[in-house]
């Protein structure tokens, strides 16, 4: 829901903003007094969202957009009430039928992330492409997003990189990522590694993690640039800072070979940690192995039975490291793990 809360706030603020130029939207409710929802506005910026919600309910039920979209905002995001999603859309939707596009995008939203009860994938693909031929960018970038995955209706690539194109020259960071995945992999665009590089690169720029991870592979190997082993290993850093899983386990090979980044095998250990807990089968392995050869990490049998076995249970097979293991294994070591393991319905398994 994060990811719904902030993007509907930004959208809220804009839908908000009033006919006054930048620096003096603090201002406009006193330069407007006519408009009947400048109390209402006050009031919300100044966080006194019980006086908004009482100014603005009237002026919703009469038809108001911007008090329909006040409303859909402070119930979607808990603002003075308690979250109410399907409050929310109720007015959301009612902006939406006067052709709205913020009310049509986060309405939209609603039924893809919200977990409304009548939330219809079709409905919400609807109110994307109604947004999207406002050019409401991100409502853009979400389109693409179902004609790639084919949810809501069938799937079209081309479409999706019509749209992701679309907000892609507009800045929107997302677009620009799946813009360069449609690049990379030659389905919806001609396969042009050089563009799904440039597009990576874009949207890195502007904080997208996932679009950070992709560009460090594609610089660690050198595929559609020159290979930056060093660049590459800040762009996993990067991701992985912000939980991409992928770049996690990246990022920890690099600092265990000394690739783009001085060895340390203790942050090898770390990040290798970080990617396993998540469920990372490859970096259970190499979990594993670090413990048993006490690199990193203090040499623990225990622990490196565990992370293997889980790996295996994942589908990584490492028979060597099992070879290897095998006669340090004691009975207490198995019921050990067995005990750990056991514990894996109810949690994540300790990391020693």
């Amino acid at each position: 829901m994060r990811r719904f809360f902030v993007a509907l706030a930004f959208g809220f603020s804009l839908a908000f903003a009033l006919s006054a130029p930048a620096g003096a939207q603090e201002d406009s409710a006193a330069e407007n007094p006519a408009d009947p929802m400048a109390p209402a506005l006050e009031a919300y910026r100044a966080g006194q969202f019980e006086k908004a919600l009482l100014v603005a309910t009237p002026l919703a039920e009469k038809g108001n957009v911007s008090a329909q979209l006040m409303l859909g905002s402070i119930y979607n995001n808990g603002e003075g009430v308690t979250p109410n999603p399907e409050e929310a859309a109720r007015w959301f939707k009612k902006a939406a039928e006067q052709g709205d596009a913020g009310a049509q995008y986060a309405l939209a939203m609603l039924m893809e992330y919200g977990r409304l009860k009548a939330a219809d994938p079709a409905t919400a693909r609807k109110h994307f492409r109604d947004a999207a031929e406002q050019d409401h960018v991100a409502a853009q970038a979400e389109l693409g997003l179902m004609y790639t995955t084919g949810r809501g209706g069938p799937q079209d690539l081309a479409e999706a990189a019509k749209w992701f194109e679309r907000a892609a020259v507009k800045g929107n960071a997302n677009a620009q990522y799946y813009l360069g995945t449609l690049y990379a992999a030659g389905k919806g665009k001609p396969r042009d590694l050089g563009e799904a590089a440039r597009y990576f690169g874009l949207a890195a720029g502007k904080g997208q993690p996932q679009a950070a991870y992709q560009l460090g592979l594609m610089l660690q190997d050198g595929v559609g640039m020159d290979k930056n082993p060093a660049r590459a290993a800040d762009l996993f850093e990067e991701a992985a800072q912000k939980g991409v899983l992928g770049a996690q386990t990246s990022l920890a090979f690099a600092y265990l070979n000394g690739e783009g980044t001085e060895k340390n095998d203790t942050l090898a250990a770390k990040w290798f940690a970080e990617a396993a807990m998540r469920g990372d089968a490859l970096a259970q392995d190499r979990l594993a192995r670090l413990y048993f050869l006490g690199q990193g990490v203090t040499r623990d049998i225990a622990a490196a039975l565990l992370w293997l076995t889980i790996a295996e249970q994942n589908g990584m097979t490492d028979d060597t490291l099992r070879s290897a293991m095998e006669p340090e294994i004691t009975p207490e070591i198995r019921a050990k793990v067995q005990a750990e393991l056991g514990k894996l319905e109810n949690g994540s398994p300790s990391s020693n």
